[in-house]
Protein backbone atom coordinates (compact mmCIF):
# COMPACT_ATOMS: atom_id res chain seq x y z
CA UNK A 1 0.00 0.00 0.00
CA UNK A 2 1.33 3.45 -0.92
CA UNK A 3 2.51 5.73 1.86
CA UNK A 4 -0.12 8.25 2.92
CA UNK A 5 0.94 11.84 2.27
CA UNK A 6 -0.19 15.31 3.32
CA UNK A 7 -1.71 15.66 -0.16
CA UNK A 8 -3.81 12.53 0.42
CA UNK A 9 -5.02 13.87 3.77
CA UNK A 10 -5.96 17.34 2.49
CA UNK A 11 -7.80 15.96 -0.54
CA UNK A 12 -9.54 13.24 1.50
CA UNK A 13 -11.11 15.70 3.93
CA UNK A 14 -11.90 18.21 1.18
CA UNK A 15 -13.71 15.46 -0.73
CA UNK A 16 -15.52 14.44 2.44
CA UNK A 17 -16.74 18.01 2.83
CA UNK A 18 -18.01 18.06 -0.76
CA UNK A 19 -19.84 14.78 -0.21
CA UNK A 20 -21.62 16.08 2.89
CA UNK A 21 -22.42 19.59 1.69
CA UNK A 22 -23.60 21.54 -1.34
CA UNK A 23 -20.05 22.38 -2.36
CA UNK A 24 -18.38 20.95 -5.47
CA UNK A 25 -14.91 21.04 -7.01
CA UNK A 26 -15.97 23.80 -9.41
CA UNK A 27 -17.59 25.99 -6.78
CA UNK A 28 -14.74 25.45 -4.31
CA UNK A 29 -12.06 26.13 -6.93
CA UNK A 30 -13.52 29.36 -8.31
CA UNK A 31 -15.48 30.82 -5.40
CA UNK A 32 -13.13 30.01 -2.50
CA UNK A 33 -9.67 28.83 -3.50
CA UNK A 34 -8.98 31.19 -6.41
CA UNK A 35 -9.98 34.38 -4.52
CA UNK A 36 -7.88 33.27 -1.54
CA UNK A 37 -4.87 32.70 -3.81
CA UNK A 38 -5.38 36.16 -5.31
CA UNK A 39 -5.46 37.69 -1.82
CA UNK A 40 -2.29 35.77 -0.92
CA UNK A 41 -0.68 37.15 -4.11
CA UNK A 42 -0.07 33.67 -5.51
CA UNK A 43 -1.79 34.37 -8.83
CA UNK A 44 -0.38 36.53 -11.58
CA UNK A 45 -3.68 38.26 -12.35
CA UNK A 46 -7.01 39.08 -10.76
CA UNK A 47 -10.13 37.00 -11.37
CA UNK A 48 -12.73 37.97 -13.98
CA UNK A 49 -15.24 40.25 -12.28
CA UNK A 50 -18.14 39.98 -14.74
CA UNK A 51 -20.74 37.22 -14.98
CA UNK A 52 -20.48 36.87 -18.75
CA UNK A 53 -18.72 34.38 -21.05
CA UNK A 54 -15.26 35.25 -19.73
CA UNK A 55 -16.40 34.54 -16.18
CA UNK A 56 -17.92 31.19 -17.23
CA UNK A 57 -14.72 30.19 -19.05
CA UNK A 58 -12.62 31.15 -16.06
CA UNK A 59 -14.86 29.20 -13.68
CA UNK A 60 -14.62 26.14 -15.93
CA UNK A 61 -10.85 26.51 -16.21
CA UNK A 62 -10.49 26.57 -12.43
CA UNK A 63 -12.70 23.51 -12.10
CA UNK A 64 -10.46 21.64 -14.55
CA UNK A 65 -7.28 22.87 -12.87
CA UNK A 66 -8.30 21.78 -9.39
CA UNK A 67 -10.01 18.64 -10.71
CA UNK A 68 -6.65 17.49 -12.07
CA UNK A 69 -5.19 17.82 -8.59
CA UNK A 70 -7.93 15.58 -7.24
CA UNK A 71 -7.55 12.92 -9.95
CA UNK A 72 -3.76 12.91 -9.67
CA UNK A 73 -2.88 14.19 -13.13
CA UNK A 74 -1.45 17.42 -11.65
CA UNK A 75 0.66 17.77 -8.49
CA UNK A 76 -0.65 19.52 -5.42
CA UNK A 77 1.23 22.85 -5.21
CA UNK A 78 2.92 22.89 -1.81
CA UNK A 79 2.63 26.67 -1.57
CA UNK A 80 -1.16 26.35 -1.83
CA UNK A 81 -1.52 24.15 1.26
CA UNK A 82 -2.11 26.82 3.90
CA UNK A 83 -4.33 28.87 1.59
CA UNK A 84 -6.34 25.73 0.78
CA UNK A 85 -6.77 24.89 4.46
CA UNK A 86 -7.73 28.49 5.14
CA UNK A 87 -10.93 28.12 3.12
CA UNK A 88 -12.02 24.75 4.54
CA UNK A 89 -14.50 24.55 7.45
CA UNK A 90 -12.68 24.63 10.79
CA UNK A 91 -13.71 21.10 11.78
CA UNK A 92 -12.04 19.70 8.66
CA UNK A 93 -8.91 21.80 9.21
CA UNK A 94 -8.60 20.29 12.70
CA UNK A 95 -8.80 16.77 11.25
CA UNK A 96 -6.23 17.57 8.55
CA UNK A 97 -3.89 19.03 11.15
CA UNK A 98 -4.23 15.97 13.40
CA UNK A 99 -3.62 13.47 10.60
CA UNK A 100 -0.69 15.42 9.12
CA UNK A 101 1.01 15.66 12.51
CA UNK A 102 0.60 11.91 12.92
CA UNK A 103 2.67 11.38 9.79
CA UNK A 104 5.60 12.76 11.79
CA UNK A 105 4.64 11.01 15.04
CA UNK A 106 3.67 14.29 16.71
CA UNK A 107 0.73 14.87 19.06
CA UNK A 108 -1.73 17.60 18.11
CA UNK A 109 -0.75 20.16 20.74
CA UNK A 110 -1.31 23.89 20.24
CA UNK A 111 1.31 26.05 21.94
CA UNK A 112 -0.11 29.22 23.53
CA UNK A 113 1.22 32.54 22.34
CA UNK A 114 2.84 34.47 25.16
CA UNK A 115 5.98 36.49 25.81
CA UNK A 116 8.80 34.54 27.53
CA UNK A 117 8.87 35.30 31.25
CA UNK A 118 5.86 37.56 31.00
CA UNK A 119 2.52 35.76 31.57
CA UNK A 120 -0.41 37.03 29.54
CA UNK A 121 -4.01 35.89 29.38
CA UNK A 122 -4.51 32.81 27.21
CA UNK A 123 -7.86 31.39 26.04
CA UNK A 124 -9.19 28.25 27.67
CA UNK A 125 -10.86 25.49 25.68
CA UNK A 126 -12.03 23.00 28.27
CA UNK A 127 -14.95 22.15 26.01
CA UNK A 128 -12.49 20.49 23.61
CA UNK A 129 -11.11 18.34 26.44
CA UNK A 130 -14.63 17.19 27.39
CA UNK A 131 -15.50 16.53 23.75
CA UNK A 132 -12.36 14.48 23.10
CA UNK A 133 -12.82 12.52 26.33
CA UNK A 134 -16.46 11.71 25.55
CA UNK A 135 -15.41 10.47 22.11
CA UNK A 136 -12.71 8.33 23.74
CA UNK A 137 -15.25 6.77 26.09
CA UNK A 138 -17.67 6.18 23.21
CA UNK A 139 -14.88 4.40 21.32
CA UNK A 140 -13.86 2.21 24.26
CA UNK A 141 -15.44 -0.97 22.87
CA UNK A 142 -12.29 -3.07 23.61
CA UNK A 143 -12.71 -2.23 27.33
CA UNK A 144 -16.31 -3.41 27.59
CA UNK A 145 -15.38 -6.90 28.84
CA UNK A 146 -12.93 -5.49 31.40
CA UNK A 147 -9.76 -6.57 29.64
CA UNK A 148 -7.67 -6.03 26.52
CA UNK A 149 -6.47 -9.00 24.48
CA UNK A 150 -5.64 -10.14 20.95
CA UNK A 151 -9.27 -11.14 20.44
CA UNK A 152 -10.31 -7.46 20.43
CA UNK A 153 -11.29 -6.21 17.01
CA UNK A 154 -8.23 -4.44 15.47
CA UNK A 155 -10.45 -1.74 13.98
CA UNK A 156 -12.00 -0.98 17.37
CA UNK A 157 -8.56 -0.91 18.97
CA UNK A 158 -7.22 1.53 16.37
CA UNK A 159 -10.18 3.86 16.89
CA UNK A 160 -9.77 3.77 20.67
CA UNK A 161 -6.04 4.46 20.36
CA UNK A 162 -6.70 7.38 18.04
CA UNK A 163 -9.33 8.88 20.31
CA UNK A 164 -7.02 8.39 23.29
CA UNK A 165 -4.21 10.33 21.64
CA UNK A 166 -6.70 13.07 20.76
CA UNK A 167 -7.54 13.33 24.47
CA UNK A 168 -3.85 13.56 25.38
CA UNK A 169 -3.31 16.33 22.83
CA UNK A 170 -6.32 18.29 24.09
CA UNK A 171 -5.27 17.96 27.75
CA UNK A 172 -1.67 18.98 27.02
CA UNK A 173 -2.88 21.99 25.02
CA UNK A 174 -5.09 23.03 27.94
CA UNK A 175 -2.32 22.58 30.52
CA UNK A 176 0.13 24.63 28.46
CA UNK A 177 -2.45 27.40 28.07
CA UNK A 178 -3.13 27.29 31.82
CA UNK A 179 0.58 27.49 32.65
CA UNK A 180 1.26 30.28 30.14
CA UNK A 181 -1.70 32.37 31.28
CA UNK A 182 -1.01 32.04 35.00
CA UNK A 183 2.78 31.99 34.98
CA UNK A 184 2.88 28.57 36.66
CA UNK A 185 4.95 25.62 35.49
CA UNK A 186 3.82 22.22 34.23
CA UNK A 187 5.75 19.78 36.49
CA UNK A 188 5.39 16.67 34.34
CA UNK A 189 6.35 18.60 31.21
CA UNK A 190 9.53 19.77 32.95
CA UNK A 191 10.29 16.15 33.86
CA UNK A 192 9.80 15.05 30.26
CA UNK A 193 12.06 17.82 28.98
CA UNK A 194 14.72 16.94 31.56
CA UNK A 195 14.48 13.28 30.51
CA UNK A 196 14.94 14.20 26.86
CA UNK A 197 18.02 16.27 27.74
CA UNK A 198 19.55 13.38 29.68
CA UNK A 199 18.92 11.02 26.75
CA UNK A 200 20.60 13.47 24.41
CA UNK A 201 23.63 13.83 26.68
CA UNK A 202 23.99 10.05 27.02
CA UNK A 203 23.80 9.67 23.26
CA UNK A 204 26.73 12.03 22.68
Amino acid sequence: MATRTERDIVLHYTNHWFTHSEWSVERFAHDLLAPALVEAKMLERELEQTDGDAWARERKAWAVRVGRIFNGTSPFPLEWKMVWLGVLPSEYVAQVRRDCLQLFGVLDINLPRSSPGKPSATPSNLARVFKEFSEFVAAATPAHDGRYCTNDDPGDVDVMLQEGFDVIGAVMTELLALAAGTGRSVPMLQMLIAGRCQEAEQGE
